[in-house]
Formats: structure tokens, C-alpha cells, sequence
């Protein structure tokens, strides 16, 4: 390789480090401001899970505001990735309305080869919440969850 072009290349990989390094922001270091100490280990789950394949397709938020993802076997530990990070005011906002939609809900199982999920895991207070249905499905009483799903996959596409 001639020595302008080796010049040129090396240019050109310092320019893309830098800018990846300014248009990348760090992982949030603080839980989000509405966190009190009751909520302070508070996990929601959303995704899609195949009985019938045994695989599970997952993502986890946990209070700074960080999402994770898994797709993989079903098991009980799931050894998930860093995927992103939302707006803390935004992480607030989400999971109040998981919540509002949980207590409006109450209880949602639908039986299915493939269902669709939502979690509201908060140790603390030793609440677990989940609501499942079928995908395929538009049923009434799955409205509300589905909505709620819809919102959290948003925040992956944003």
C-alpha cells in the first residue's frame, strides 16, 4: 500500500473513532429521579416467547433507564446484552404507565404456542406482575397491554 493511501486510511479511522466518540453518550451512572427506595430495584420485561421452539426473545429495563436483550433458549437465568439507553424523564414515563396499566388490567393469560409478554418485577415490595397473550389475537381484554407493549418496542426503534 503506498504511503498516501496508508495516510489517507489512517485519517480516515481516527475521523470515524472520534465521531463515534462524540455522537456516543456513556451509560447513565444514577438511578432515574422518580426512583424512591421502594422502586429502586424495579425490572420490566417485555417480548415474545415460542413454547412450541422453547425460545424467548427479551428485553429487560432497569431503573437508570438501561434496555437489554436476549434471544435465545428459554431458561431460568437469562444472560442478557447492553442494548441502549433512554432519557431517565423517559424511563419515569414508561414505567408509571406499565404500572396505571397494570392496576387497570389486573390479570391477563392467555394460553398460546407463541404469546406476547409484559413484566413488572420489583423485589422490594415483592410484586411480581405479568401479562400474557396471544399475538395473533385482538381480544378485548388484551388492548391495553398490547398498547403498552407497542410503547415499550418503541423505545428500542428510537
Amino acid at each position: 500500500m503506498p504511503v498516501a493511501t496508508r495516510r489517507i486510511f489512517v485519517a480516515l479511522v481516527i475521523c470515524a473513532a472520534t465521531l463515534t466518540a462524540c455522537f456516543t453518550t456513556p451509560r447513565p451512572t444514577a438511578s432515574a429521579p422518580c426512583v424512591t427506595d421502594k422502586t429502586r430495584e424495579l425490572t420490566i420485561r417485555w417480548g415474545t416467547q415460542d413454547d412450541s421452539l422453547n425460545v424467548i426473545d427479551v428485553y429487560r429495563m432497569n431503573t437508570k433507564g438501561e434496555i437489554f436483550h436476549y434471544r435465545g433458549r428459554v431458561a431460568e437465568t437469562v444472560p442478557d446484552e447492553y442494548l441502549l439507553h433512554i432519557d431517565q424523564s423517559e424511563y419515569c414515563a414508561s414505567a408509571s404507565s406499565v404500572n396505571a396499566c397494570f392496576l387497570k388490567t389486573q390479570a391477563l393469560s392467555t394460553g398460546a404456542r407463541k404469546t406476547r409478554f409484559v413484566e413488572y418485577f420489583n423485589p422490594a415490595t415483592d410484586v411480581y406482575l405479568r401479562a400474557a397473550w396471544n399475538p395473533d389475537l385482538q381480544t378485548f381484554q388484551s388492548r391495553d397491554m398490547r398498547k403498552e407493549y407497542d410503547q415499550l418496542m418503541s423505545l428500542i426503534s428510537k
